[in-house]
This record gives structure tokens, sequence and C-alpha cells, in this order.
């Protein structure tokens, strides 16, 4: 007789790209969120006595990087990047909450993530919606590190 774990690895998508595609995702957006801590680390009067907890969720961290942005000191340019940053990373946080929250399913012979939005449609997470988020992570963490270097550096104080 089958555990309730081997019977619920049995039944887990089989398809490598998919399952390479959402590992990605998650791991980018790591990357690019420590990214985000540690600017906003950098940008707060209070500089690095800004700590993360275990517990601060990605809303909490977002609304930490606009708290710093309402109390920083950064020039103008600085604060145009950082504020452009924020903007992105709150965009990005629904797409992250849109898979890391989705429910697994089975619809047309594929088990993928799926997504029921608030007028009861359902939407399918596919490799492509993945792929999309995981680039879009990498160059949000990109341009969030580029301007942490610079910040620390002294070039855009």
């Amino acid at each position: 007789m089958m555990g309730p774990v081997e019977l619920h690895a049995r039944k887990m998508s089989k398809d490598p790209d998919y399952l390479e595609s959402l590992g990605r995702a998650i791991y980018r957006w790591a990357q690019m969120e420590w990214a985000i801590v540690y600017l906003t680390k950098e940008i707060h009067p209070e500089g690095r006595a800004v700590q993360r907890s275990a517990t601060m969720t990605a809303g909490h961290i977002a609304r930490r990087l606009r708290s710093a942005l309402d109390e920083t000191n950064v020039s103008d340019a600085a604060f145009s990047d950082a504020k452009s940053i924020a903007n992105e990373y709150e965009a990005l946080l629904q797409r992250r909450n849109d898979i890391v929250h989705a429910q697994p399913a089975t619809m047309s012979g594929q088990q993928r993530l799926h997504r029921v939005r608030a007028d009861g449609t359902h939407e399918s997470i596919e490799v492509d919606d993945l792929l999309a988020f995981s680039s879009d992570c990498a160059r949000l963490g990109n341009k969030a590190s580029a301007l942490l270097w610079a910040l620390r550096q002294g070039e855009k104080r």
C-alpha cells in the first residue's frame, strides 16, 4: 500500500521543463528580493540597523522600502532609481503571489499551477509565464544591485 507521501509524489507534475522553470522563478525571486533588502538597508537613514527578520513577508519588504524612501537623504538620481525599483518590485510581488499562492490542478491532461481570479475565471501558469517572471526578477535584481553598488561606492550619495 502506498503512503500519503508516495501517493502525493506520484501525482506531482512530471514535466521537467515546467518544474525547472518554476524552481528558477522562485530562486530568481529570492535573489532579487535580497538585493531589495540590502538596498533598503543602504538608503534608510538608520542604515544597516534595519534588519530583515525571518518572518518578514514580501509585502512587508515592499512597505519597508517605501518607508526608507520617505526618510532617505540620498541624491535625487538615487531616489528616482530607488522609486522605480520599488514600483517594479510591487508589480513583481503581485506576479509572485500569483505563482506561489496558485493551486495545483490537472487541466487538459497537464499538471499546472492555476490561479483563480476574483471574477471566478481560472488562469493557468505556463512555462512562458514562469520564464518571463524569472527574467524580470533577474533584471530588477541587477538594477537594485547596481544602485546598491553605486551608493556604497559613493557615486549616488
